[in-house]
């Protein structure tokens, strides 16, 4: 007996087996019962989620003898049709013919009178892919067609669809499907299959097919083809050529501590092992994406995730911003070349010493006058730099509550508008979008305190924060001393302030202490030395 595969043996053959799709199907139901059939309808969303399963399933519908509820019967003569041989009801693939020949052909035959059945029906999948003048040759069919055709558009790439013929169609949109809802339609596979399988591998392979049914299906297929007792997680990964999640956070903790020996020997083994870069790459991005939210929010992700991003809390923002550049470009050039393995190491390599530069950085061996290694004070300058921006930071906040006023607030946003003069510059573009996410809150003659909505765009605000001065200096023609929080935070500084007035505390301005810039020579002499003896001892010529 012929094999079949599970996609094409387990694909649904009425509305009721649908999976996901409970809008488009309730709509298109309602239509065969209440006798309201477009002549053009375009199914537009992700890959297997459905569009050609319900396309072959209404051409049958709308042509059943005996619809029950706007389904079909599957008993009826035109119901028991083979829809493959069904000449009335016609399947294109666009991607091979998308021609003006093909339309024009399509043109003719329309004219024509079913065979057998009430409607004869087209169903263009992938119909993004038609040329335009195959598209132009397509719009007078579609604006006046005759009684008897209904015109079934399936695409996946909507965008692509020129407005004058999605102007004739009704437009269904098609969602992902659920890992919930793949898993119980694999689970009901596996049961009608009589195999089994432990439910991590059964949520893996939903959580791989991003919403796209067919694929967890086919995923599922290669699975049960191993014939295997105990199917791990490795086991699905290997046959996808990607590796686990455990070996894509050891992968880039090896990045991360500068570690280009086991970052190395990482690519090698897995290039051996047939992985594909690219899933590495984009997996090792989104890994990066979530810990900046995890850097940035709390209780974004589930606890027990969570605990794995614990360990990249110290890594900064503008680090992982480059690290996910590069994979960016390095994802762009393994789609172009063959030669996968030395561009990756490359790239690889220039992520590792990134973060080995950075550590130099931060950390400063002294040696004392006597040479002696146990002498050998190891300087760590970041934490104190932290705790002088917290400090400083409330200093700001106090100094905004020194003299404020609602004509000052009322003038500083008045002026706030000639932000948007600066969008054209490049150099200004960045800061200028970000200023516009934030609201001023609280203004004084020196002093400007502002809210954002999250704590991601604090960050950066905080890391650009005399760019940032410097362009309101440009626009208001005076200098400004800037400080963000978030709402919440916001919320609770007005309260503490009303506590404290109704105390009778009097807010008194306290002076910013100097921040060193970075064309400053010797800054990273002095805070050594700073750190080390203490301010009083410091002497610079």
């Amino acid at each position: 007996m012929e094999y079949i595969s599970l996609y094409r043996k387990y694909r649904p053959k009425t509305f009721s087996d649908v999976v996901g799709q409970e809008v488009v199907v309730k709509i298109l139901k309602n239509s065969i019962l209440n006798n309201k059939i477009s002549h053009a309808y375009i199914f537009s969303g992700p890959r297997g989620t459905g569009k050609t399963s319900i396309a072959k399933i209404f051409s049958k519908a709308v042509n059943c003898l005996n619809t029950t509820d706007g389904d079909l019967c599957n008993n009826c003569e035109n119901c028991l049709q083979n829809i493959d041989e069904e000449i009335d009801i016609i399947e294109i693939d666009a991607a091979s013919n998308n021609g003006v020949d093909e339309i024009r052909e399509i043109r003719n035959n329309v004219k024509l009178m079913p065979v057998h059945l009430k409607y004869k029906v087209y169903i263009i999948d992938e119909v993004h892919m038609l040329s335009t003048s195959a598209f132009n040759a397509l719009l007078k069919t579609l604006e006046e067609p005759p009684k008897h055709v209904i015109f079934i558009l399936a695409t996946t790439e909507f965008n692509k669809i020129p407005a004058t013929v999605i102007s004739r169609c009704q437009k269904f949109d098609f969602k992902k499907i659920t890992n919930k809802q793949i898993e119980d339609r694999l689970k009901y596979i596996l049961e009608q299959e009589k195999k089994s399988l432990n439910g991590e591998v059964i949520s893996l392979i939903a959580k791989l097919s991003d919403g796209g049914l067919r694929d967890a299906i086919n995923m599922l297929d290669q699975v049960i083809s191993l014939e295997k007792e105990n199917v791990t997680v490795d086991d699905v990964y290997n046959l996808i050529g990607d590796i686990s999640e455990k070996n894509i956070i050891i992968l880039l903790e090896n990045i991360v501590s500068g570690n280009i020996k086991e970052t190395l020997k990482n690519i090698n083994k897995y290039y051996e092992e047939g992985k594909n870069f690219i899933n590495i790459c984009e997996r090792l991005q989104l890994l990066i994406r979530n810990i900046i939210i995890f850097n940035n929010t709390d209780n974004y992700f589930d606890k027990e995730y969570e605990k794995k991003l614990l360990d990249f809390s110290h890594i900064e923002l503008e680090y992982c911003e480059k690290m996910s550049d590069e994979l960016f470009n390095l994802i762009n050039e393994l789609k172009r070349t063959n030669n996968q393995k030395i561009i990756t190491e490359i790239s690889f390599l220039k992520m590792c010493l990134m973060q080995n530069k950075k550590e130099e950085k931060n950390i400063d061996k002294i040696e004392t006058k006597n040479n002696s290694k146990d002498n050998e004070i190891p300087i760590i300058i970041e934490e104190k730099q932290n705790e002088e921006k917290e400090k400083n930071k409330s200093i700001k906040i106090n100094n905004v509550f020194c003299g404020p006023s609602k004509e000052l607030k009322n003038n500083f946003v008045k002026n706030y508008e000639k932000l948007k003069e600066f969008l054209s510059i490049k150099e200004y573009n960045s800061l200028v979008n970000l200023l516009l996410k934030a609201t001023p809150q609280i203004v004084t003659e020196t002093n400007v305190l502002f809210t954002f909505k999250n704590n991601f765009d604090i960050v950066l605000f905080d890391n650009k924060i005399e760019e940032i001065q410097d362009l309101l200096r440009k626009i208001f023609g005076k200098k400004y001393s800037v400080v963000a929080v978030n709402n919440e935070e916001y919320s609770n500084i007005l309260k503490e302030y009303k506590k404290n007035i109704d105390s009778g505390k009097i807010y008194k301005y306290i002076e910013e202490p100097h921040i060193e810039t970075k064309d400053n020579k010797n800054t990273k002499i002095e805070n050594t030395a700073e750190t080390l003896f203490g301010k009083d001892c410091i002497i610079v010529e």
